[in-house]
């Protein structure tokens, strides 16, 4: 039969084995997830008031939707790096943009639909 000490030591060993896998297991993990975040266009959304020119008279009346979606390039969503190591290098930005029509619908004396032409990254880029 096995001292107490020995069951400890028994026991240390293997949980410290096992604490060695699951970490070995979760930073693969990491380096992984890291991997998938591609430097691409993903679906975000914006105000559509922060996205109009200063003297642009719609932020002054009632309308609706406020917000939109649109494909952006997002630092926060991307990795341009090692994955391996999990070091940045350079950041996702747009490369090509294009526009995106929304439509918003104003309600004064009378019902009326505006066309707003809002920008949308096309593609990205880790620069």
């Amino acid at each position: 039969m096995l001292a107490p000490s020995n069951i400890l030591g028994v026991l240390l060993l293997l949980f410290g084995g096992m604490c060695l896998l699951d970490a070995g297991s979760i930073l693969w993990e990491q380096r992984t997830a890291l991997g998938k975040l591609q430097c691409e266009p993903k679906e975000t959304w914006v105000n559509i008031e922060s996205q109009l020119a200063s003297h642009d008279d719609l932020p002054d009346k009632i309308y609706y939707p406020h917000v939109v979606t649109v494909l952006r390039c997002l630092k926060e969503c991307s990795f341009c790096g090692n994955s391996i190591w999990g070091v940045p290098h350079k950041t996702c930005k747009a490369d090509t943009t294009g526009p995106k029509h929304v439509v918003v619908q104003r309600f004064n004396d009378v019902e009326l639909m505006r066309n707003i032409k809002l920008i949308e990254h096309k593609t990205c880029k880790c620069m």
